[in-house]
C-alpha cells in the first residue's frame, strides 16, 4: 500500500493536489480536516484530550484502509513542530506495524498566491481560513517551514502549478 502525507499550511492547496493524486491514482483520500472538526465537535478545540482524539480519529481511519488491502492512501496534514509531535509519534509506529513506506510532500507557494487561494470563492462557506488577515496572524504564530524529522521530504512549491500538474510532480517523487 502506497500512504502519500500531504502537509503544509492550511489553504495552501494540499487537498486539492491529493484528491487529484488519489483520484489519479484510484486511492483513497483522508483530510486531516476531517478529524479534526470531529474532535472539536466532540472533545472542543484546544481542551484537554483533543489532540489524543484526533490523532486516535485519524490512525483508526489508516488501520482500518490498510485492513481493508486498498492500494493507497493520501492524507493531509497541517504539520506544525514540536506541536504536532505526538500526532507523528503514533503515525510512525502504524507505519512500522504494518511495515509500510511512506512519501513525504511539504506543499508551499508565494505568500500572494496562498492569499488568493484562501480568499477564493471555494472556500465559502467551509470553516478554513478565508482572510488575509487571518492567514497572517496563522503565518505568524507557527512555523511551516519544517520537515518531518526521520523522513525524507520531497518539496513542491505549487505557486505556478495547476492543481493536475503539481500530481503529476508529485508522482515523479514517490518512492516506488
Amino acid at each position: 500500500m502506497k500512504f502519500v502525507m500531504i502537509y503544509g499550511p492550511s489553504g495552501i492547496g494540499k487537498e486539492s493536489v491529493a484528491r487529484e493524486l488519489a483520484k489519479r491514482n484510484d486511492w483513497h483520500l483522508f483530510p486531516q480536516h476531517l478529524a479534526f472538526d470531529i474532535a472539536c465537535a466532540v472533545v472542543g478545540f484546544g481542551n484537554n484530550g483533543f489532540e489524543k482524539y484526533q490523532r486516535k480519529i485519524c490512525l483508526d481511519a489508516f488501520e482500518a484502509l490498510i485492513e481493508k488491502n486498498v492500494s493507497g492512501v493520501v492524507f493531509t496534514f497541517c504539520y506544525v513542530y514540536p506541536a504536532s509531535s505526538y500526532f507523528i509519534d503514533g503515525l510512525c509506529e502504524l507505519l512500522r506495524k504494518y511495515q509500510l513506506d511512506a512519501n513525504f510532500v511539504r506543499l508551499s507557494c508565494d505568500f500572494d498566491e496562498h492569499v488568493r487561494r484562501v480568499t477564493s470563492e471555494s472556500r465559502k462557506n467551509t470553516n478554513k481560513i478565508q482572510s488575509q488577515e487571518y492567514l497572517e496572524n496563522y503565518l505568524n504564530r507557527f512555523d511551516f517551514s519544517v520537515d518531518i524529522a526521520g523522513f525524507e521530504t520531497f518539496h513542491l512549491n505549487s505557486t505556478k502549478l495547476s492543481i493536475q500538474e503539481s500530481a503529476i510532480e508529485i508522482e515523479k517523487h514517490i518512492v516506488t
